[in-house]
This record gives structure tokens, C-alpha cells and sequence, in this order.
């Protein structure tokens, strides 16, 4: 019976190097473990400014689009999205779906 706890004791060490390594390896190319946050501090020094948002859905809704970036907190955005000639709707984003930030 004592081999088994032996045999958990290893796994377990071993599962803590590897959590180890992987946090390493996050720090040194710089991605953090919250993402969404970091996201909504990099919205927050973007509002009243221009930039394209891509989303995880791939419902076409902001996807690839402008847009002007109107208010965030920690969980969501409020943008103005282009939807053609002078016609622009406010449309409330989750952090969480936004993938990539592109400035213009």
C-alpha cells in the first residue's frame, strides 16, 4: 500500500514542474492568465479612439469591422459599429469573445 501513495507523491511532483514550466513559459512571452482583463485595460486606453475588433463567434456581427470604442469595464465594451453608409449602431461586447484588438 505504501508504494501507491509513493507512486501519488511522484505524479504529483511531477504535475507541479510541468504547472511550473508552463507559467515560465507564459511570463516570458508575456500572456497573461487573465486575459479578459488585460484585454479591457487595453479597451479602456483606447476609448474615443477607432479599432477593429475580431470575435470568437463567428456570427459576422463585429467581426472584421471598425469600430469606435465608446466605454469598457472589467467583463464588457460598448462600441459604435459601422454598418454601412451613416448608419452606426451601439452594440454591447463581452471581453471574453474579443480575440484581437487591432488599433487604426
Amino acid at each position: 500500500m505504501e508504494y501507491f501513495g509513493l507512486i501519488a507523491f511522484c505524479m504529483a511532483a511531477g504535475l507541479y514542474a510541468k504547472v511550473h514550466r508552463l507559467e515560465r513559459i507564459l511570463r516570458e512571452n508575456g500572456i497573461s492568465a487573465k486575459g479578459a482583463v488585460g484585454l479591457g485595460d487595453q479597451l479602456r486606453r483606447q476609448v474615443g479612439q477607432t479599432v477593429e475588433l475580431t470575435l470568437e463567434t463567428n456570427d459576422g456581427d463585429i467581426m472584421g469591422k471598425v469600430c469606435k470604442v465608446l466605454d469598457t469595464d472589467e467583463t464588457w465594451a460598448l462600441v459604435l459599429a459601422n454598418e454601412g453608409k451613416k448608419n452606426e449602431r451601439q452594440k454591447l461586447i463581452r471581453l471574453d469573445s474579443v480575440k484581437q484588438i487591432k488599433v487604426k
